[in-house]
């Protein structure tokens, strides 16, 4: 019997033990790329690089780990039926995944979106002046629509 359970940690379980290895290997990884990649988009924009935003990666580890440490108890449950572990190696796949499309965000579409939003928000803040001038438009508009029309009727 011991030599089962010996033969079943050494062949089996090794085997799951270094797969979930590599696969949290593969998330920090990722994270790190993306995180190394944020601060030099940050800096290309001239954005201000704060704790707030370093504490974002933080959060997002949480996001990751926190799920893939259950699925790694559930492929250790599961290690006498599958033959590797398949939950953690496909949430593993899945954060790699979405660290490579947030490495692979264009810069030039954020700065694009600031400046949309930074726009949006002085036509917000400005709202009333706005309004006037768009009245005081229209108004003159309308005047030299009646104008034209008492002119050319007269003649």
């Amino acid at each position: 019997m011991n030599d089962i359970i010996e033969a079943f940690i050494h062949d089996h379980l090794f085997l799951h033990l270094v797969l979930i290895a590599v696969s949290m290997t593969a998330i920090i990884v990722a994270m790190g790329i993306d995180f190394i990649s944020g601060i030099q988009k940050a800096k290309q924009r001239g954005e201000l690089r704060t704790s707030k935003k370093y504490k974002m990666t933080a959060t997002k580890a949480k996001k990751y780990f926190n799920p893939f440490l259950t699925l790694v108890m559930i492929d250790l449950i599961c290690c006498i039926v599958i033959p590797f572990p398949v939950f953690a190696m496909l949430w593993a796949a899945y954060c790699v995944f979405c660290e490579f499309k947030s490495v692979r965000e264009k810069s030039w579409e954020k700065a694009e979106l600031r400046k949309a939003e930074k726009t949006m928000s002085i036509i917000i803040e400005n709202k009333d002046d706005i309004a006037r001038l768009a009245a005081q438009i229209l108004f003159e508009t309308q005047k030299e629509k009646e104008d034209k029309n008492d002119t050319g009727t007269t003649e």
